[in-house]
C-alpha cells in the first residue's frame, strides 16, 4: 500500500529509526506533504496551486 512505500522510500534515504506518523489534513486537498528535520517534501494538490496562482 501507499504508506509502507513511503514508509520504504524514507527508510532507505534516511535509515532505519525513523518515527513514521501519517494524518490526514483537508487543507492540503490532495497529495501529501513529507516533513523530516528541515527536509520538507510537498507534493499537495495546494502547494500545486498556490504555485500556479503565483506564476501569474
Amino acid at each position: 500500500d501507499l504508506q509502507a512505500s513511503v514508509q520504504a522510500s524514507l527508510t532507505q534515504t534516511y535509515g532505519p529509526g525513523l518515527n513514521i506518523s501519517f494524518g490526514q489534513n483537508p487543507a492540503l486537498i490532495g497529495g501529501m506533504r513529507i516533513k523530516v528535520g528541515s527536509d520538507v517534501y510537498d507534493g499537495s494538490i495546494h502547494a500545486r496551486l498556490a504555485a500556479l496562482k503565483e506564476s501569474f
